[in-house]
């Protein structure tokens, strides 16, 4: 890694249109954040079809996560899900076993109705029908909107958990709150959760109209004290999902900098926490 200090961002995605490899409008972003003498700088900010390779994008997003040199790389998707869930399958490492293991045709991850089904052992809905982890109620308390990691109806948060649980265990890379060993620790971010630490507007800024544009603009202002943004301002201002990548970077650097807000729950260990940076 040498003298370069490198954090990654990706907003996700669990809709497996968004990952294909034509798709022109995904809203799947990496945000490579970085520091030098001068201090922290958005170094790149592309859509996951613009990674190197030939492979499908969820692919090389893998294969960048296995492989390239980071200090973390923060992830706005649910790493694990509800503790009794989680008990059933013997705990988080199998769960990613579990669900990374499966393969389906023509896309790269299964879908979250399946995941569901697979881990809970009964057809939906659930009882109850979106149960959430400790973590997500505890920024449901504070006015955030949340989705549960198992369900499968109208806003799913079953196919992002899909999605990320794939990710995470073809990436073979450590992953925070059970491990704190890098480089190359993965992270689960919130930027509802982020923005909203940070006293600014975390809700209503994706989109085109005047009013989602103008918050943009303010997060963007804010940012800009934090990190030297360069040529991106303008794609930060017209996309939410990748002013979110770089939103999802601090995350990751919150763990790896001592500036993270702790876990605090003992459910963390079997359900994972959202990393906010302080």
């Amino acid at each position: 890694m040498g003298d370069v200090l490198r954090w990654l961002g990706i907003d996700f995605s669990g809709n497996h249109l968004k990952w294909r490899p034509r798709c022109t409008t995904s809203n799947v972003w990496i945000a490579d954040v970085r520091r030098d003498e001068a201090g922290l700088r958005l170094h790149g900010l592309l859509r996951v079809q613009q990674l190197p390779g030939a492979g499908h994008p969820f692919d090389r997003l893998a294969i960048l996560l296995a492989g390239a040199s980071y200090v973390a790389a923060g992830i706005d998707a649910p790493f694990s899900v509800p503790d009794n869930y989680v008990g059933r399958v013997g705990g988080h490492a199998a769960l990613l076993t579990l669900v990374g293991a499966q393969a389906i045709a023509g896309r790269p991850f299964i879908r979250g109705l399946d995941m569901v089904k697979l881990i809970a052992g009964v057809a939906t809905p659930l009882k109850p029908p979106k149960p959430l982890r400790e973590t997500d109620a505890f920024w449901a308390k504070l006015g955030v909107n949340v989705r549960s990691p198992m369900w499968t109806g109208a806003r799913p948060g079953a196919p992002m958990t899909a999605a990320c649980l794939t990710l995470l265990h073809r990436s073979g890379r450590g992953i925070w709150p059970w491990s704190s060993a890098g480089p190359g620790l993965l992270v689960e971010a919130f930027p509802a959760g982020q923005l909203r630490t940070w006293g600014l507007p975390h809700q209503r800024y994706d989109g085109p109209s005047s009013t989602a544009t103008a918050t943009r603009r303010t997060t963007i202002g804010a940012l800009a004290a934090r990190l030297r943004l360069g040529p991106w301002r303008s794609t930060l201002l017209k996309s939410a999902d990748a002013l979110d990548a770089v939103v999802c970077a601090f995350a990751a650097m919150a763990v790896t900098t001592s500036k993270v807000s702790s876990p605090r729950s003992t459910a963390a260990s079997t359900e994972g926490w959202v990393a906010v940076h302080l």
